[in-house]
């Protein structure tokens, strides 16, 4: 196995949410210690995963709403001023609703599209240059099982995780030249997350449908995003990485 670049930079969008600060704590705890995270909405989770590793929370955590542009050149500036330079980003940033597409407004369909395919646009726009000047890097996107598979009540969360998948294959080939990988983790069903807002009942028809018959556990996708920042990645790039438990083939 090659260097897992531990001492290198990443940065981590959506770090608050379910998934994103159980993932911080975990690269954490495998010593990934340069880690700055942005949020949204700021949770005592995150805080407390941050802060128990003996970190400042308020030198490694940025609040941004990354659908605003001139947040995220905020973003950009306060990375830019660490003394290592950014090596990747997460893109982990997103959130769902639930409606029948017959029945959804547009401002629930423009702000699930913002919040998720947006928000990874902006970002990847803001610190692209700076990769390119660097000559090198890691963009890991996060898509969705229900891209390829759908989803009834999520048809708005469907189309942007799609987009994204679309995105990050156009944005791959664009980056090849300057050794810039771009993947997407495709993610399924998981402990944490959207899956926390959903009734027992569905969680187990979830569970059901799942070959592995469990949901997945951050740390699953801990293992999987410290190969995409590897060395060991970098002859991979515009691949969409499915890790679902067989809930789609």
């Amino acid at each position: 196995m090659t260097p897992d670049n531990k001492d290198k930079m990443i940065l981590i969008t959506g770090a608050s949410g379910g998934i994103g600060c159980e993932l911080v704590n975990n690269m954490l705890n495998d010593g990934y210690t340069n880690i700055i995270c942005q949020y949204r909405t700021r949770s005592t989770q995150l805080e407390e995963a941050v802060t128990s590793h003996g970190l400042n929370f308020s030198k490694m955590c940025q609040l941004a709403d990354l659908v605003h542009e001139d947040d995220v050149k905020e973003l950009r500036t306060w990375v830019e001023k660490f003394p290592i330079p950014l090596w990747a980003i997460v893109n982990l940033a997103g959130s769902s609703s639930n409606a029948m597409s017959w029945k959804m407004s547009i401002d629930c369909f423009e702000n699930v599209i913002e919040a998720n395919l947006t928000s990874t646009f902006l970002t990847c726009r803001e610190f692209i240059p700076g990769m390119r000047e660097r000559q090198g890097g890691r963009i890991i996107n996060t898509s969705s099982v229900i891209a390829s598979s759908g989803a009834v009540g999520a048809s708005h969360y469907c189309a942007a995780k799609g987009a994204i998948e679309s995105y990050t294959r156009a944005v791959a080939l664009e980056l090849a030249p300057k050794n810039i990988t771009v993947n997407a983790m495709a993610l399924g069903y998981f402990n944490k997350g959207l899956i926390e807002h959903v009734d027992k009942e569905t969680q187990a028809k979830v569970v059901n449908k799942t070959p592995l018959n469990r949901l997945g556990h951050v740390k699953e996708i801990a293992g999987l995003l410290r190969f995409l920042i590897s060395d060991d990645s970098a002859f991979m790039t515009g691949q969409i990485v499915h890790m679902n438990g067989g809930f789609h083939l």
